[in-house]
């Protein structure tokens, strides 16, 4: 009896804050039981300045797991210190990292997804880091 209650209690707080109605919340649970997931191949490019750069990306995730690995493909020379977080959780903190090295994560993600990256290249020069990200969800 509690945790219908109590669950109850969660759907209700979901619609009001997402603005939702019960149908709505019944079709997006039965979604997640369906263990709907992907994976996605994602090219990227930083743009460096003295050495460091940053990168903000945010989206509705819905509370998933989210595991893979990142890759710099650029340039050739020098180490990276990369520091990846959602919101205040940190998902990865890497120092040392070349190209073609994987970087492996793993998060589980809120209702939404705050990603912020920086990156702090061991020359202070200006250049574009790339790389390539490859995550299943």
């Amino acid at each position: 009896m509690m945790t219908v209650l109590i669950q109850k209690d969660l759907n209700e707080i979901i619609m009001e804050k997402t603005g939702i109605n019960e149908g709505q919340l019944k079709k997006m649970e039965k979604l997640l039981e369906e263990n709907l997931g992907g994976a996605i191949d994602q090219n990227f490019s930083m743009p460096i300045k003295n050495g460091t750069g940053a990168y903000d990306y945010s989206k509705t995730s819905w509370g998933v797991t989210i595991d893979g690995y990142a890759v710099i493909t650029a340039p050739d020379n020098g180490t990276w210190h990369l520091v990846v977080k959602d919101g205040d959780k940190v998902v990865f903190d890497k120092q040392g990292v070349t190209k073609d090295q994987q970087v492996s994560f793993s998060c589980h993600t809120g209702f939404k997804l705050n990603l912020t990256m920086a990156a702090t290249w061991s020359e202070k020069k200006d250049t574009t880091l790339n790389g390539r990200i490859h995550a299943k969800y």
